[in-house]
Protein backbone atom coordinates (compact mmCIF):
# COMPACT_ATOMS: atom_id res chain seq x y z
CA UNK A 1 0.00 0.00 0.00
CA UNK A 2 1.25 3.49 -0.78
CA UNK A 3 2.45 5.70 2.00
CA UNK A 4 0.54 8.75 3.16
CA UNK A 5 3.56 10.82 2.12
CA UNK A 6 2.59 10.20 -1.50
CA UNK A 7 -0.88 11.59 -0.99
CA UNK A 8 0.43 14.85 0.45
CA UNK A 9 1.90 15.99 -2.83
CA UNK A 10 5.16 14.10 -3.34
CA UNK A 11 3.51 11.60 -5.65
CA UNK A 12 3.24 12.78 -9.27
CA UNK A 13 -0.13 11.06 -9.64
CA UNK A 14 -1.83 13.03 -6.89
CA UNK A 15 -0.21 16.24 -8.09
CA UNK A 16 -1.62 15.62 -11.54
CA UNK A 17 -5.07 15.05 -10.09
CA UNK A 18 -4.98 18.28 -8.06
CA UNK A 19 -3.52 20.25 -10.95
CA UNK A 20 -6.57 19.62 -13.09
CA UNK A 21 -8.64 21.73 -10.68
CA UNK A 22 -8.61 25.50 -10.81
CA UNK A 23 -7.51 27.13 -7.57
CA UNK A 24 -9.52 29.21 -5.12
CA UNK A 25 -8.15 31.60 -2.51
CA UNK A 26 -9.36 32.49 0.95
CA UNK A 27 -11.03 35.71 -0.23
CA UNK A 28 -13.22 33.74 -2.66
CA UNK A 29 -14.42 31.13 -0.17
CA UNK A 30 -17.04 33.22 1.64
CA UNK A 31 -19.90 31.23 0.09
CA UNK A 32 -18.43 28.05 1.57
CA UNK A 33 -17.27 29.28 4.98
CA UNK A 34 -20.02 27.12 6.51
CA UNK A 35 -19.65 28.11 10.13
CA UNK A 36 -23.14 26.62 10.58
CA UNK A 37 -23.18 23.33 8.69
CA UNK A 38 -23.98 19.67 8.37
CA UNK A 39 -20.93 17.42 8.56
CA UNK A 40 -20.38 13.87 7.30
CA UNK A 41 -17.06 12.15 7.97
CA UNK A 42 -15.57 9.19 6.15
CA UNK A 43 -12.57 6.99 6.86
CA UNK A 44 -10.64 6.23 3.68
CA UNK A 45 -7.44 4.54 2.68
CA UNK A 46 -4.96 6.48 0.55
CA UNK A 47 -6.09 4.56 -2.52
CA UNK A 48 -9.74 5.43 -1.91
CA UNK A 49 -8.85 9.08 -1.37
CA UNK A 50 -7.06 9.26 -4.70
CA UNK A 51 -10.00 7.52 -6.39
CA UNK A 52 -12.42 10.08 -4.93
CA UNK A 53 -10.38 13.11 -6.03
CA UNK A 54 -9.91 11.62 -9.51
CA UNK A 55 -13.65 11.33 -10.03
CA UNK A 56 -14.81 14.73 -8.81
CA UNK A 57 -16.06 17.06 -11.57
CA UNK A 58 -14.37 20.32 -12.50
CA UNK A 59 -17.08 22.26 -10.68
CA UNK A 60 -14.79 21.96 -7.66
CA UNK A 61 -11.83 24.24 -6.95
CA UNK A 62 -8.80 23.37 -4.86
CA UNK A 63 -7.96 25.75 -2.03
CA UNK A 64 -4.52 27.27 -2.52
CA UNK A 65 -2.38 29.54 -0.33
CA UNK A 66 0.87 31.01 -1.66
CA UNK A 67 0.99 28.37 -4.37
CA UNK A 68 0.50 25.51 -1.91
CA UNK A 69 -2.46 23.18 -2.43
CA UNK A 70 -1.76 21.12 0.66
CA UNK A 71 -1.85 23.02 3.97
CA UNK A 72 -0.39 21.91 7.30
CA UNK A 73 -2.54 22.31 10.40
CA UNK A 74 -1.54 22.13 14.05
CA UNK A 75 -4.37 21.94 16.58
CA UNK A 76 -4.10 22.04 20.37
CA UNK A 77 -7.15 20.80 22.28
CA UNK A 78 -8.07 22.05 25.73
CA UNK A 79 -10.13 20.25 28.33
CA UNK A 80 -10.79 20.16 32.06
CA UNK A 81 -8.56 18.10 34.39
CA UNK A 82 -11.16 15.30 34.25
CA UNK A 83 -11.56 15.58 30.47
CA UNK A 84 -15.21 16.58 30.76
CA UNK A 85 -15.52 17.66 27.12
CA UNK A 86 -14.15 14.30 25.96
CA UNK A 87 -16.46 12.36 28.27
CA UNK A 88 -19.51 14.31 27.12
CA UNK A 89 -18.74 13.21 23.56
CA UNK A 90 -17.92 9.64 24.60
CA UNK A 91 -21.24 9.34 26.42
CA UNK A 92 -23.15 10.58 23.39
CA UNK A 93 -24.50 13.73 25.03
CA UNK A 94 -25.55 16.86 23.16
CA UNK A 95 -24.96 19.68 22.96
CA UNK A 96 -21.24 19.08 23.20
CA UNK A 97 -18.20 21.25 22.69
CA UNK A 98 -14.55 21.19 21.74
CA UNK A 99 -12.13 23.96 22.67
CA UNK A 100 -9.01 24.30 20.57
CA UNK A 101 -6.41 26.59 19.12
CA UNK A 102 -5.53 26.07 15.48
CA UNK A 103 -2.48 27.21 13.60
CA UNK A 104 -2.37 27.23 9.82
CA UNK A 105 1.31 26.47 9.45
CA UNK A 106 2.88 28.40 6.60
CA UNK A 107 0.21 31.10 6.40
CA UNK A 108 0.79 32.60 9.87
CA UNK A 109 -2.92 32.41 10.76
CA UNK A 110 -4.00 31.43 14.26
CA UNK A 111 -7.46 30.99 15.72
CA UNK A 112 -9.11 30.14 19.01
CA UNK A 113 -12.16 28.00 18.30
CA UNK A 114 -15.15 26.53 20.11
CA UNK A 115 -16.88 23.84 18.09
CA UNK A 116 -20.46 23.16 19.14
CA UNK A 117 -22.50 20.10 18.18
CA UNK A 118 -26.17 20.91 18.71
CA UNK A 119 -29.03 18.59 19.63
CA UNK A 120 -30.23 18.94 16.04
CA UNK A 121 -26.99 17.42 14.75
CA UNK A 122 -25.79 20.66 13.20
CA UNK A 123 -22.30 21.94 13.93
CA UNK A 124 -21.50 25.58 14.69
CA UNK A 125 -17.93 26.81 14.87
CA UNK A 126 -17.17 29.94 16.89
CA UNK A 127 -13.75 31.39 16.19
CA UNK A 128 -11.55 34.27 17.23
CA UNK A 129 -8.47 35.19 15.25
CA UNK A 130 -5.43 35.76 17.45
CA UNK A 131 -2.16 37.53 16.77
CA UNK A 132 -0.15 34.48 17.72
CA UNK A 133 -0.64 30.98 19.01
CA UNK A 134 -2.29 31.05 22.45
CA UNK A 135 -0.51 29.07 25.17
CA UNK A 136 -3.09 29.53 27.91
CA UNK A 137 -6.72 30.56 28.20
CA UNK A 138 -6.56 33.77 30.20
CA UNK A 139 -9.14 36.17 31.59
CA UNK A 140 -8.83 38.35 28.48
CA UNK A 141 -10.83 35.68 26.64
CA UNK A 142 -13.81 35.87 28.96
CA UNK A 143 -16.00 37.78 26.52
CA UNK A 144 -15.41 35.26 23.73
CA UNK A 145 -16.04 32.19 25.86
CA UNK A 146 -19.09 33.62 27.60
CA UNK A 147 -20.72 33.99 24.17
CA UNK A 148 -20.31 30.36 23.12
CA UNK A 149 -19.24 28.01 25.93
CA UNK A 150 -21.45 27.10 28.94
CA UNK A 151 -18.48 25.94 31.03
CA UNK A 152 -15.88 27.55 33.25
CA UNK A 153 -12.85 27.49 30.98
CA UNK A 154 -10.44 28.88 33.58
CA UNK A 155 -9.21 25.39 34.55
CA UNK A 156 -8.92 24.11 30.98
CA UNK A 157 -5.42 23.00 30.01
CA UNK A 158 -3.89 21.70 26.75
CA UNK A 159 -4.33 17.92 26.67
CA UNK A 160 -3.62 16.91 23.08
CA UNK A 161 -1.88 18.19 19.95
CA UNK A 162 -3.01 16.95 16.55
CA UNK A 163 -1.14 17.69 13.33
CA UNK A 164 -2.08 16.82 9.76
CA UNK A 165 -2.00 17.97 6.16
CA UNK A 166 -5.22 18.99 4.44
CA UNK A 167 -6.48 19.15 0.88
CA UNK A 168 -9.63 21.29 0.52
CA UNK A 169 -11.94 21.15 -2.47
CA UNK A 170 -14.67 23.77 -2.75
CA UNK A 171 -17.82 23.46 -4.85
CA UNK A 172 -18.62 26.38 -7.14
CA UNK A 173 -22.26 25.32 -7.53
CA UNK A 174 -23.38 24.97 -3.90
CA UNK A 175 -22.24 25.84 -0.34
CA UNK A 176 -20.05 22.78 0.09
CA UNK A 177 -16.49 21.82 0.92
CA UNK A 178 -14.79 18.47 1.11
CA UNK A 179 -11.56 18.19 3.07
CA UNK A 180 -9.11 15.29 3.10
CA UNK A 181 -6.84 15.11 6.12
CA UNK A 182 -3.71 13.02 5.76
CA UNK A 183 -0.48 12.36 7.61
CA UNK A 184 -2.21 12.48 11.00
CA UNK A 185 -0.10 12.52 14.15
CA UNK A 186 -0.87 12.99 17.83
CA UNK A 187 1.24 14.28 20.71
CA UNK A 188 0.51 14.39 24.42
CA UNK A 189 3.29 14.83 26.95
CA UNK A 190 5.99 12.32 25.97
CA UNK A 191 3.60 10.21 23.89
CA UNK A 192 3.58 10.38 20.08
CA UNK A 193 1.50 8.44 17.60
CA UNK A 194 1.11 8.53 13.80
CA UNK A 195 -1.66 7.16 11.57
CA UNK A 196 0.18 6.99 8.23
CA UNK A 197 -2.36 5.06 6.14
CA UNK A 198 -5.57 6.82 7.14
CA UNK A 199 -7.37 9.64 5.32
CA UNK A 200 -10.24 11.44 7.03
CA UNK A 201 -12.61 12.91 4.47
CA UNK A 202 -15.17 15.38 5.70
CA UNK A 203 -18.08 16.66 3.66
CA UNK A 204 -19.36 20.01 4.92
CA UNK A 205 -22.65 21.30 3.52
CA UNK A 206 -25.27 23.85 4.38
CA UNK A 207 -27.90 21.09 4.12
CA UNK A 208 -27.70 17.30 3.99
CA UNK A 209 -30.25 17.43 1.16
CA UNK A 210 -28.18 19.65 -1.13
CA UNK A 211 -26.84 18.11 -4.33
CA UNK A 212 -23.29 16.82 -3.98
CA UNK A 213 -21.16 14.95 -6.55
CA UNK A 214 -18.71 14.13 -3.74
CA UNK A 215 -21.44 12.49 -1.66
CA UNK A 216 -22.75 10.61 -4.70
CA UNK A 217 -19.32 9.20 -5.55
CA UNK A 218 -18.63 8.16 -1.97
CA UNK A 219 -21.92 6.28 -2.07
CA UNK A 220 -20.89 4.55 -5.31
CA UNK A 221 -17.63 3.60 -3.58
CA UNK A 222 -19.82 1.92 -0.94
CA UNK A 223 -18.27 4.07 1.77
CA UNK A 224 -20.73 5.32 4.36
CA UNK A 225 -20.35 8.19 6.84
CA UNK A 226 -18.53 7.19 9.98
CA UNK A 227 -18.45 9.24 13.14
CA UNK A 228 -14.85 10.22 13.82
CA UNK A 229 -13.56 12.86 16.20
CA UNK A 230 -9.84 13.52 15.85
CA UNK A 231 -9.85 14.74 19.43
CA UNK A 232 -11.68 11.79 20.94
CA UNK A 233 -9.75 9.18 18.98
CA UNK A 234 -6.47 10.84 19.94
CA UNK A 235 -7.42 10.84 23.61
CA UNK A 236 -8.55 7.20 23.35
CA UNK A 237 -5.27 6.15 21.75
CA UNK A 238 -2.84 8.13 23.92
CA UNK A 239 -4.57 8.06 27.30
CA UNK A 240 -5.37 4.35 27.08
CA UNK A 241 -6.63 2.85 30.32
CA UNK A 242 -6.53 6.22 32.06
CA UNK A 243 -9.85 7.16 30.46
CA UNK A 244 -12.86 5.15 29.35
CA UNK A 245 -13.16 4.66 25.61
CA UNK A 246 -15.39 1.62 25.16
CA UNK A 247 -17.82 3.57 22.96
CA UNK A 248 -14.98 4.22 20.52
CA UNK A 249 -13.65 0.63 20.43
CA UNK A 250 -15.33 -0.19 17.11
CA UNK A 251 -13.65 2.79 15.44
CA UNK A 252 -10.31 1.93 17.04
CA UNK A 253 -10.52 -1.64 15.70
CA UNK A 254 -11.46 -0.31 12.27
CA UNK A 255 -8.39 1.93 12.27
CA UNK A 256 -6.19 -1.06 13.03
CA UNK A 257 -7.68 -2.99 10.10
CA UNK A 258 -7.24 -0.09 7.72
CA UNK A 259 -3.64 0.40 8.81
CA UNK A 260 -2.81 -3.20 7.86
CA UNK A 261 -5.14 -3.99 5.00
CA UNK A 262 -7.34 -2.72 2.23
CA UNK A 263 -10.42 -0.53 2.21
CA UNK A 264 -13.14 -1.17 4.74
CA UNK A 265 -16.70 -0.87 3.45
CA UNK A 266 -20.07 -1.12 5.14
Amino acid sequence: MESIEQVTGKDDAINSILNRFESIGLADMEHASLQDRKESKYLLTTEQARDLISNLPDTYRVFEVDGQRVQTYSTTYYDSPRLSLYLTHHNGNKPRYKVRTRSYVGSDLNFLEVKEKKNTGRTIKHRLQTEGLINNLGSDLQEFFSSCLPYDYSKFKPVLINEYKRITLVSTTSPERITLDVDLSYHSGSEDLALPEIVIAELKRSSEHSESPAFDYLSRMRVKPKGFSKYCIGISLLYGNLIKHNNFNMTLRLLQKMMHGGPIRW
